[in-house]
C-alpha cells in the first residue's frame, strides 16, 4: 500500500482483551505482557496463510487490515476458537471480542487511518466477550454461506452522525 492512497473494500478488525486492567492491577505487569505475547502469537498463527497483516499493537488490543472481508472473518474466527481452546485449558486467563468494518482507509506509512478504522474501532466497545460485532458492509462483502449473523441492529458510535447497523457472529457458525 502506497501512503496516503485510498482504497475501497478494505477491512478492518480490531480486537480487545475483555478484563485486562483489572488482570493487571491484580497480577501485575510481567504476568500482563505473558498475556499479551500469547495473545500476539495467536494472533500471528490465525494470519499465516492469509492475505491480511497486523498493523499494530494499542495497548491490549490488535488492529489487522484486509483486502476484504472473507480473510478477515476467517482470521477472527481463527483467533476467538484459539483463545476460547486455551481459556478452556487455564493457558489464557482474558476473553477477547472484535469488531469489524469494511470501506475506505488511508495509508500512512505502514499504519491506516481514516473513516473506516474509527468505525471498526468504536464497533469492538459494543461486542461483549466471546462476540465478534460486524458492521453491514462487512456482511455485504461476504459470500452468503461464509458464516451466519444475527442483527444486533442500528447502534450509534461515537464521533458518527449515522446509526451504524451491526449484526453478531452467530455461536457455532465460526469459518
Amino acid at each position: 500500500m502506497t501512503s496516503g492512497v485510498l482504497r475501497t473494500t478494505d477491512t478492518v478488525l480490531f480486537t480487545d482483551l475483555v478484563g485486562f486492567t483489572e488482570f493487571t492491577d491484580a497480577f501485575g505487569d510481567a504476568a500482563a505482557v505473558e498475556v499479551l505475547d500469547a495473545q500476539s502469537s495467536i494472533a500471528g498463527r490465525a494470519l499465516v496463510g492469509t492475505p491480511g497483516r497486523l498493523v499494530k499493537e494499542i495497548g491490549d488490543g490488535l488492529m489487522f487490515w484486509f483486502a476484504n472481508p472473507g480473510p478477515a472473518l476467517v482470521t477472527a474466527t481463527s483467533i476467538l476458537r484459539a483463545i476460547d481452546d486455551a481459556r478452556a485449558d487455564g493457558g489464557f486467563p482474558l476473553g477477547i471480542r472484535m469488531g469489524m468494518h469494511s470501506g475506505d482507509v488511508v495509508t500512512r506509512g505502514d499504519d491506516i487511518v481514516g473513516h473506516t478504522v474509527n468505525v471498526a474501532a468504536r464497533i469492538v466497545d459494543l461486542a461483549g466477550p466471546g462476540e465478534l460485532v460486524v458492521s453491514d458492509s462487512v456482511v455485504a462483502g461476504l459470500d452468503e454461506n461464509a458464516a451466519t449473523f444475527e442483527p444486533v441492529g442500528p447502534a450509534r458510535v461515537k464521533g458518527v452522525e449515522a446509526p451504524v447497523w451491526l449484526h453478531r457472529l452467530a455461536i457455532g457458525s465460526f469459518v
